[in-house]
């Protein structure tokens, strides 16, 4: 088989022709190797592995004996650097491997590269790493015979993982998703994008963002793909005492899938200002797609909405406080050449090794944790989280010990799951969405970046603060204002441990689009 054809293939597709030994292990990793090779201006990988795994060439049959992934720079890597991209970390090698890293070596898996990201996963675009932006497939090569160095945004903070999968480099990728950060870089990129529910996978390993949110995830080139990797890596760990104790279900995806029956709730609180036209379109036709097919939609309310990025920024900047203390360079991290005394050299170590962002979240979580703050933000967050919560509780007619009182659901029906966009906008330009993040802007006390970019975040925090599963579908292109052919994802939303509805849906949407037949023409 012609290698053109064999990476853009999905990881249910090789693996059958794995089976049938109509190619070998060493042909994927051939063929994933050329299109590094091919790729390597996108800079999706922060470093590369040499030397694989000897359960390639073995005769013991795994799951994914030889197939090719990649893991984002955040989770740890045995003999292997992780970064987080930032210069902080530039040669931190841990003495263990996170679990999922762990689960994906033991099942055969053959890792080809640590993923390029937002330094410290803190960023919606995939452009705040000290290795550089990486760069979106779609449209990379247009812009460079048009003479035109700018170049579209992967997403973030998981944008290196979001492109390796859309170049054709590996067949799947681990990423991590605190508000949004697997999903919307899987939009941007034309890829499914999976957050699981939280506590499905371990999060042994994966350094830490916002604990009480930070979630690892799968991104695949079909749905199937993702319910094939969500299978493997879920289960309790006992090295993460907050992974699910029951066991969860294994998800199966028929080749074709029925809705019928279904129920599918609108959110109304998503119809906003700002959202592009043709993503307006796709959503709209993808809810007729659903209500044909015989599921019943109902319009439901999320009145709380208009909270969850404040309450988001006030958890996640106090929990990044407290996380990257431990960066004092005594303990953790690159010490500065320069200081005679402890308390300078931790300030020159930390000046030097955390980006402007960076330093500036951490100065927003220590405000927010002083004493005299607690009541103000801390504890009106963590309420106002009890309250986001309860409105997917309410929306999935679900009764929740975390939401009192528990009132009656906010539509006609009980809903299976939500469907709304996942980002307002298709993927920009670097230099828009430079200007659109503000990136350029900041000074040292500038704030503005702790409100996020609402035409990314605004649909897919909520899922975070509310510990729910979701996933991004890719189902048709748009046209932009130069003319480039961009993805448009949606965003399916199920109440926790309902991976397998959330599957069934998604399988739906992508049959009903056939967006894999774009992907191969370009």
């Amino acid at each position: 088989m012609a290698s053109n054809e064999l990476f853009r293939k999905t990881l249910i597709q090789v693996r059958e022709l794995l089976k049938h030994n109509k190619i070998s292990p060493e042909d994927l990793l051939t063929v994933c190797q050329h299109r590094m090779r091919e790729t390597s201006a996108l800079n999706y990988f922060t470093n590369a592995v040499e030397k694989h795994d000897p359960l390639i060439n073995s005769k013991i049959d795994l799951p994914l004996k030889g197939i090719p992934f990649s893991v984002k720079d955040n989770f740890y890597t045995e003999d292997m650097p992780t970064t987080c991209a930032s210069l902080m970390l530039e040669n931190h090698i841990p003495e263990f491997n996170a679990t999922v890293v762990e689960k994906l070596h033991a099942y055969g898996g053959s890792m080809m590269g640590k993923d390029n990201m937002d330094e410290f996963a803190m960023g919606s675009g995939g452009c705040e790493s000290q290795f550089g932006p990486v760069r979106n497939p779609w449209n990379y090569s247009e812009l460079e015979v048009e003479g035109n160095d700018d170049f579209y945004v992967a997403g973030g903070s998981s944008g290196g993982s979001a492109a390796a999968v859309a170049a054709g480099a590996t067949f799947f990728s681990i990423g991590s998703d605190t508000g949004g950060s697997v999903r919307v870089p899987a939009a941007f990129c034309g890829v499914v994008g999976l957050k699981p529910t939280y506590g499905a996978l371990s999060r042994h390993g994966l350094v830490p963002l916002c604990n009480s949110l930070d979630v690892p995830g799968i991104f695949t080139r079909s749905v199937a793909d993702s319910a094939f990797v969500f299978n493997i890596l879920k289960g309790r760990d006992i090295n993460d005492p907050t992974t699910i104790k029951q066991q969860i279900p294994n998800s199966r995806v028929k080749p074709e899938e029925d809705v019928k029956g279904m129920v599918i709730g609108i959110p109304k609180e998503h119809y906003i200002d700002g959202t592009h036209p043709d993503i307006r379109a796709a959503w709209d036709k993808a809810i007729k797609q659903f209500d044909d097919a015989g599921a019943t939609v109902i319009e439901v309310s999320l009145p709380n909405q208009e909270y969850v990025q404040p309450c988001y920024r006030i958890l996640c900047c106090s929990d990044v406080a407290i996380n990257l203390a431990k960066f004092d360079e005594f303990e953790y991290g690159r010490r500065a050449r320069h200081g005679e005394f402890k308390e300078e050299l931790n300030y020159l170590s930390r000046d030097y090794g955390f980006s402007e962002k960076v330093k500036r979240r951490i100065a927003a979580g220590n405000f927010f944790l002083l004493e005299e703050n607690k009541e103000k933000f801390i504890n009106k967050a963590l309420s106002l989280r009890r309250m986001i919560r309860g409105d997917y509780a309410k929306a999935f007619g679900a009764k929740d010990s975390s939401v009192s009182p528990f009132a009656s659901t906010s539509g006609p029906l009980p809903c299976d799951l939500l469907l709304t966009p996942t980002t307002s906008v298709t993927s920009p330009l670097h230099s828009s969405f430079t200007a659109m993040a503000d990136l350029d802007g900041a000074e040292e006390q500038d704030p503005h970046d702790l409100a996020g970019v609402p035409e990314v975040d605004y649909h897919v925090t909520g899922i975070n603060i509310a510990g729910i599963p979701a996933i991004s579908v890719p189902v048709g292109l748009s046209t932009n204002q130069h003319g480039h052919e961009m993805p448009i994802g949606l965003h399916l939303v199920a109440w926790e441990q309902q991976e397998n509805k959330l599957f069934r849906a998604a399988k739906f949407l992508e049959q009903e689009s056939n967006f894999h037949h774009w992907v191969e023409n370009h």
